[in-house]
């Protein structure tokens, strides 16, 4: 299907303005709390009285509703647009979206290398951005996978899950996440397994959940999905492959079906549908590098850059952390 940048933010705009469900709280997505250095935007949220609401739509009354799609539409109405501004130059603003975690699942044998630890520190303390890209500068060569007898193998095991993002260098990927909180969502990737659930076989994706996005409700997630996959002489690289699908879903694991708002079968439509110039969309395809990247389980860093593609995204660089 093929859909221009308007219709698209159209589309948003409706789906926003329809919905019946107001609350900027990111949603619980697990049983078990996550430990971090600092209190959670989810924690906040509940020591602010902001949790508990998944199921108050039910019981809400008519006002309640009324005031709910006021509120719903006014927001469409900035929300939306945010969704196809690539069509202006976006602004370099690196910034840490996600606190850190101290809790690893399954701790190497040697001690993880104080580069880590520093960068960590720098996200968890919202450090300026010259400091996180130093730590992470500094992080990148040690990575403990680059150089394994089967890093085929090891990459592919390590990258299988679900990664919940930190910092970024820039937001030319993702303009939502320029707005301030508590109205700019979480961002989460997906990963062997759980991606096949999810999207498919052969298939990763991007969800964003949560801030201006409850307004579709508590539970719905915004999904980006595409064919992947691993350079065979580089493993730590993904190739990019249509079909793209950007489909509006819920969390993992509801077994819910998603609805297909743009579905592309190349690269060059795909950009086209976000707004890129011609030189963008003649451009090869998008290849996604893990600069560094642990197998321990929950709680592990992975370091990754758009290596090559899309010109609006190459060499955007981001942290992530395995959930």
């Amino acid at each position: 299907m093929t859909m221009t940048a308007a219709r698209l933010s159209s589309i948003v705009a409706v789906l926003l303005s329809s919905s019946s469900t107001f609350g900027f709280q990111p949603p619980s997505r697990r049983s078990a709390p996550v430990l971090t250095p600092n209190l959670s935007l989810r924690a906040e949220a509940a020591a602010a009285g902001d949790e508990n609401n998944d199921h108050a739509d039910d019981d809400c009354d008519a006002s309640f509703l009324s005031r709910r799609r006021l509120l719903g539409r006014a927001l469409s109405s900035a929300a939306a647009p945010l969704l196809v501004s690539a069509v202006m130059p976006p602004a370099a603003s690196a910034k840490v979206v996600g606190i850190p975690s101290t809790d690893i699942s399954n701790p190497p044998s040697s001690p993880f290398p104080p580069e880590r630890e520093a960068l960590l520190r720098a996200i968890a303390e919202k450090s300026p951005n010259d400091v996180v890209s130093a730590a992470v500068d500094a992080l990148v060569p040690l990575s403990p996978l680059r150089g394994d007898v089967d890093e085929e193998g090891r990459y592919a095991s390590a990258l299988d899950g679900e990664w919940r993002l930190l910092w970024y260098s820039t937001s030319g990927f993702s303009p939502l996440l320029k707005l301030p909180s508590p109205f700019r969502p979480d961002s989460y990737q997906y990963f062997g397994s759980i991606a096949e659930k999810e999207v498919g076989e052969g298939r990763v994706a991007q969800g964003l959940v949560g801030g201006v996005l409850s307004t579709l409700g508590s539970q719905t997630e915004l999904w980006l999905s595409s064919g992947a996959v691993a350079r065979k002489e580089r493993p730590s690289t993904l190739e990019i492959y249509p079909p793209f699908l950007f489909q509006l879903g819920r969390l993992p694991g509801s077994n819910s079906p998603k609805r297909t708002i743009v579905e592309e079968d190349s690269d060059a439509e795909f950009r086209k549908v976000n707004a890129r110039t011609e030189e963008a969309q003649l451009a090869p395809k998008n290849e996604y590098e893990q600069l560094y990247l642990e197998d321990a389980g929950r709680g592990s860093l992975r370091v990754s850059v758009v290596s090559k593609g899309d010109p609006v995204i190459v060499g955007e660089v981001f942290v992530h952390q395995k959930l």
